[in-house]
Formats: structure tokens, sequence, C-alpha cells
């Protein structure tokens, strides 16, 4: 997952590939690190952490638009796509392989993937990925076997709801992020417009502990 240091500063962000991520990186006082460089500078005393987090079922719908629609109609066919790890992951449990089939054929499957089939196909392989995994297992990785627990200080570490302006203009204020530039590439597109019982009840079970630890509301 990423982490980023702020320039000039004592100041520590960690965030998910979809909590911010491409706005972070396009923020000229942010450089992105390795969590190894993460774990150590916790060890200093002054390190200020700023964790920035998302409501599990925005962000589901996030992962969906980006990797199951915009990212495969946006495809240039006409040379061989790099298709992306979090696209990877559901390969095997729909039938694909990049090795034997096309890339038209990948891109039409992806695309025709409803948000719920994508929701039951998120259930079987979370956890191959970063953009999927829940957001708490930053602080504490189940996959890691080095650096699993960053070891963070419970008063040095706030807080940030992406959802609620005025913590994201308390973040901004504190880091010097520029929150009126946002770099959002699935704006247009309008799919899913709303969330099934069987997908919510599978969202819940998924990041069950994102709800609990991070103050969102289970439907």
């Amino acid at each position: 997952m990423p982490y980023f240091r702020v320039h000039d500063s004592h100041k520590l962000i960690l965030t998910n590939y979809k909590v911010m991520f491409s706005s972070f990186s396009d923020t000229n006082n942010f450089t992105k690190i390795k969590r190894y460089q993460a774990h150590f500078l916790l060890q200093q005393d002054r390190t200020q952490v700023h964790f920035t987090v998302r409501d599990p079922y925005r962000k589901t719908m996030s992962l969906y638009k980006d990797k199951f629609q915009w990212t495969p109609l946006n495809a240039d066919l006409t040379k061989p796509v790099k298709w992306e790890k979090p696209q990877r992951i559901f390969f095997p449990f729909m039938g694909l392989s990049t090795k034997r089939d096309s890339d038209q054929k990948i891109q039409e499957t992806l695309v025709n993937t409803s948000f719920d089939e994508f929701v039951e196909l998120l259930a079987q392989c979370y956890w191959h990925d970063e953009h999927s995994q829940p957001q708490h297992w930053i602080l504490d990785h189940p996959r890691y076997v080095l650096f699993r627990k960053l070891h963070l200080n419970p008063n040095r570490l706030t807080l940030y709801k992406m959802e609620e302006p005025e913590e994201l203009d308390a973040f901004a204020l504190s880091t010097g992020f520029d929150n009126s530039k946002r770099v959002n590439s699935t704006a247009q597109i309008t799919t899913p417009k709303a969330l099934s019982p069987e997908s919510i009840k599978t969202i819940n079970n998924i990041y069950k502990k994102d709800f609990a630890d991070y103050g969102y509301q289970m439907r």
C-alpha cells in the first residue's frame, strides 16, 4: 500500500491505492516511499502520521469503475495490452488467460461483468492485490513476513475520511496538499447506481474491520 513522505517535514502519509493515491502522486511535495522506509521513519519520535481512509462501499465501487470499466474501455487494442494486477487476480475465476485469450475478449469480458458479479468474484481474490485489500492491513498486514506491523503510536496518528470536506481541508492544511486539484479517471462511469443486498453483505464481510475501525456505517 502507498506511503508518502511530506518534503521538509516529519510527516508520513498512509493511504490505499483507491484512496486518493493518484492525487497524492501528483502532489509535488509528496514523495512515495517503500514500507520498510515508512517502518524506519516511525521509529523516530517526531514522525507524525496522516492516514486517509474511504468508505468501503465507495472504495469497492471505485475499484470496479476503474479496473472493470474505464481502463478496459480505454485500452488500445492496436498493440498488446499490459493488463494490471488488480485485473489479473480476477482472471482465473473468470475463465480468462492472457496466454490463451485475445485482448479484445478480455476487454469485453471485463466491461460486461456487472458490479454484483464483480463483488462475488472479489470475495474469492481480494487479498491478492493492495487495491482490494482491507485498509487496516496497512497497519498490520497478515500476508507480510517482514515489517508486518508498523507499530504506530496512536498519539501520533491522525485519521481523515476522504468523504468529509472538513477533514480533507484539515489534511490539506497540515500537509500542503492542494485539495482543489483532484485526479479522478472514473468520473464519467455512472454504474453501479445502487448496491444489491447480496453485494452489501459481501462487502460487509470483506471489510468488516474497516467499517468498525474507521467509523463507517454498515448498511
